[in-house]
């Protein structure tokens, strides 16, 4: 354990370590170089345990990939969700409880692309799950319904079908040239159909049979003018 195959990364993770000691963070458990050829060494970095870390460090603000394991003290478990969501990285967490609701409850609040109860890395594991992070871990994922869907391309094709006295048509209001109550009738248009309440749907179907009453009228009286 500490192989490390980047070129100078043991001087990076060294960096990081003595950002935080300066800060105030304590190493309790360190492992050695071993019998270790000189050559090695710039290649190995000792297993580190450290203590009183905070989110001022480098330490907690950076990606590390090396054997250090900073520890945080929380209250509650909400302070340790905040503590865990503070950060631009979002791949992976692990929750240890004794009760697996509450380490599911935790899991569920922390912003990341996959999760592990009572275990680390098991995601990985199974390759029928979805594996990929969120924020600055990444995006899109590979395994899964997902990862298989993330090598498709996804075509949409619409057609009408055919039915009696039935046929799509554009609404005269956004037939070009554009009425001048355009964006008005497809905002209460996308608001009948989506809108978060019955009573707001309900207001914007009246204002959509309103401008096409309107607009039928007006055409009407243009013909009957001409």
């Amino acid at each position: 354990m500490g192989a490390i195959c980047l070129q100078d990364h043991s001087e990076k993770l060294q960096n990081l370590v003595n950002d935080a000691l300066e800060k105030g963070a304590e190493i309790v458990a360190r492992g050695s170089f071993g019998p270790l050829g000189e050559g090695a060494v710039d290649h190995f970095f000792p297993p580190t345990v450290i203590v009183n870390v905070n989110h001022t460090m480098k330490l907690m603000q950076e990606e590390t990939f090396g054997p250090i394991m900073p520890i945080m003290k929380f209250s509650t478990d909400e302070e340790a969700v905040k503590l865990a969501n503070d950060s631009r990285f979002g791949l992976g967490v692990a929750v240890f409880s004794g009760s697996q609701r509450r380490a599911k409850e935790i899991a569920s609040q922390i912003h990341c692309g996959v999760a592990a109860i009572n275990d680390f890395a098991s995601t990985y594991m199974c390759q029928s799950l979805p594996f990929g992070g969120v924020k600055d871990s990444g995006f899109g994922r590979f395994a899964g319904v997902e990862g298989l869907r993330a090598c498709c391309l996804v075509k949409s094709v619409v057609e009408d079908r055919w039915w009696p006295f039935v046929k799509t048509v554009i609404p005269k209001p956004i037939q070009y040239p554009i009425a001048q109550n355009g964006f008005e009738f497809q905002e209460s248009l996308v608001e009948a159909l989506y809108g978060l309440n019955i009573w707001d749907r309900l207001r914007a179907l009246v204002n959509v049979l309103k401008i096409l009453t309107d607009q039928n009228s007006s055409t009407s009286h243009n013909r009957r003018t001409g």
